[in-house]
């Protein structure tokens, strides 16, 4: 199978040619008449099943109920995560019988932050094992009763319990929800109804900066888990009756498979290369050398198709064949979905059948680490999370003492931030699918490549970069009007937040498939570890050296974390191809 040294060595034209996972046929070249004229045609991947029971094929208001109800949930776990932050300063007021240093109560924000990412080692291999609605109905469950818990119980350690609890219970939101994304929607839907996830994810950290002190000044610092459980109980109640099993196995070979294949004669390598069936993803192919010519064992046929030269050093030489060419198999070999077909709504509001495999499913996430795109993401989203954590946590902080003294009105401090989510996440809506399709057009082929969207998310990086400065000098130097500066630092780095995790996540679903969920498990494990750092430890390091040189190295990391971008815009196809073995034999 090619690795490395192989991708790398291929000239431009056959990296091009090639059709790793990832690459699909998404525009067809004037096969369709329209007033007269032959046009351009999208063609919908993946191939839906002939079954009304596959996701790909429900009726619109059930697609945008389901994703509204998830949505709704990522927006509800945000905002109790949030909420508590402009409440901390308060605390000592409310409690003086249980005083607490700044430290301590930075805690409160920390775990929970932590836990909102380490629970997702469990979550997403229980979602691969039993499916997608237990899971999201057993984590808004958790939240919901911690969250009602909260309304009855005091004291410091006890509430240090509940923020761990609902962190648990909200870390679903952050991977089992963006799957649903990838099993309800095309590759040309996904782009807009990920910018809407991730626009709902943002605005509930927004919404609970600005509402929370006022709960708490205003009604009671435990006020807000009254408002958080009302909230909670509303997300699992459409969690229960909206939101319908859609993870749906298309068949045994619904995805690419690697079998133990017989060593090749002396005239072939020793590498093996990956047996792909072309029954249900047909796009989705990798194109290698002729050489590598061992036959589909279920279909009697090679799955790629070669020309007279048989080598991938000519962009002639490998040219994918079209779906249609594989039409002649029957629907009930080629669809073949397995498990219950679900007639009516009600029915498929029962929960998914058990997969098995239970250790091969929790080993799996670790396995995505080979991927290079895990580690970027990773990164990013970790340093813009942790970059939100500490603004929203030591902005408040700073709002209530001189020269502002804002008191009860701190949370406004996440306006800003509420504008900059509000622009990232339109940008993100209108620019990510029409570029996907814009430049699958501009291709003879009509190829659709995962990179072609991030060149979109590049200005956010910098932007948000950026924003870390402009935050830590308007800190450092206070003055009347510099709370503008302020607003307008934080609302630079959730103008990135709202545009850099839709597209990373767009990407990973695009490029590796039923693996995206896996991969999504270890970049949340890194966006809960360097948020809890940084949250953890910035007090310290606040008091010791002011805002300037902590706001700065995180603006360094941050910057050093985007720079990463590059090598995946202009190689990450190559990358694709050479680590196409992991994809396949994992998946």
């Amino acid at each position: 199978m090619p690795g490395w040294k192989y991708a790398f060595s291929l000239p431009s034209a056959a990296v091009k040619a090639a059709t790793p996972p990832g690459t699909v046929l998404l525009i067809e070249h004037s096969t369709t008449v329209q007033n007269g004229r032959y046009v351009d045609r999208v063609v919908k991947c993946p191939l839906p099943t002939a079954s009304r029971a596959d996701p790909l094929n429900w009726p619109a208001w059930r697609k945008a109920a389901c994703m509204t109800s998830v949505s709704f949930y990522a927006f509800v776990s945000n905002f109790i995560s949030a909420s508590i932050a402009p409440a901390l300063p308060i605390w000592n007021l409310s409690f003086p019988h249980d005083p607490r240093p700044v430290k301590d109560l930075m805690g409160l924000v920390a775990f929970n932050v932590l836990l909102l990412g380490l629970s997702n080692i469990f979550w997403v291999p229980l979602s691969n094992i039993f499916g997608r609605r237990p899971v999201l109905v057993l984590s808004t469950l958790i939240l919901f009763v911690a969250t009602a818990c909260g309304t009855t119980m005091g004291g410091f350690n006890t509430t240090l319990i509940i923020r761990i609890l609902q962190g648990i219970g909200s870390s679903a939101s952050e991977t089992v929800t963006p799957a649903v994304v990838g099993d309800l929607f095309f590759v040309h839907e996904r782009g807009s109804w990920m910018a809407f996830y991730t626009a709902s994810l943002a605005c509930g950290s927004v919404v609970g900066g600005i509402s929370g002190g006022y709960i708490a000044n205003r009604h009671g610092w435990f006020k807000l888990f009254w408002v958080g459980a009302a909230l909670t109980g509303l997300a699992f109640a459409c969690i229960v009756f909206l939101v319908p099993e859609t993870s749906y196995d298309r068949g045994k070979h619904s995805l690419p498979i690697q079998q133990s294949l017989p060593r090749p004669s002396r005239y072939m390598p020793r590498t093996r290369a990956p047996v792909l069936s072309l029954r249900t993803l047909p796009s989705i192919r990798l194109t290698v050398p002729a050489r590598f010519k061992w036959p589909d064992a279920d279909l009697g046929m090679t799955w790629y198709q070669t020309s007279s030269s048989g080598d991938l050093t000519s962009s002639s030489s490998t040219t994918p064949a079209r779906a249609s060419k594989y039409r002649r198999f029957p629907p009930s070999s080629r669809f073949s979905g397995s498990g219950p077909q679900p007639s009516s709504f009600l029915q498929s509001l029962r929960f998914g059948a058990y997969k098995g495999h239970v250790w091969y499913h929790f080993k799996k996430p670790w396995f995505t680490l080979r991927l290079p795109a895990t580690w970027v993401i990773m990164l990013q989203y970790g340093g813009l999370v942790g970059g939100v954590a500490v603004i929203s946590t030591v902005g408040p902080q700073i709002l209530s003492a001189p020269p502002y003294q804002w008191a009860e009105h701190t949370g406004l401090l996440f306006v800003g931030a509420l504008i900059g989510i509000i622009f990232g996440s339109a940008c993100t809506a209108l620019l990510v699918d029409r570029r996907l399709k814009k430049m699958a057009k501009s291709q003879d082929h009509g190829y659709a490549e995962p990179e072609s969207r991030i060149a979109i998310m590049v200005p956010a990086l910098a932007i948000a970069t950026c924003g870390l400065l402009v935050f830590g000098f308007c800190a450092r130097y206070p003055g009347k009007n510099r709370w503008i500066g302020l607003e307008f630092a934080y609302g630079m780095v959730t103008f990135a937040l709202a545009q850099v995790p839709s597209i990373w996540y767009s990407y990973l679903i695009d490029a590796y498939s039923q693996l995206a969920s896996d991969c999504f498990v270890m970049i949340c494990v890194l966006r809960g570890l360097i948020p809890f750092c940084w949250t953890f430890f910035v007090d310290q390091w606040i008091r010791r050296d002011g805002y300037l040189i902590p706001f700065g190295c995180f603006a360094a990391a941050m910057g050093l974390f985007s720079l990463l971008v590059v090598p995946l815009m202009y190689m990450g196809k190559r990358m694709r191809i050479a680590t196409a073995r992991y994809v396949v034999a994992n998946q």
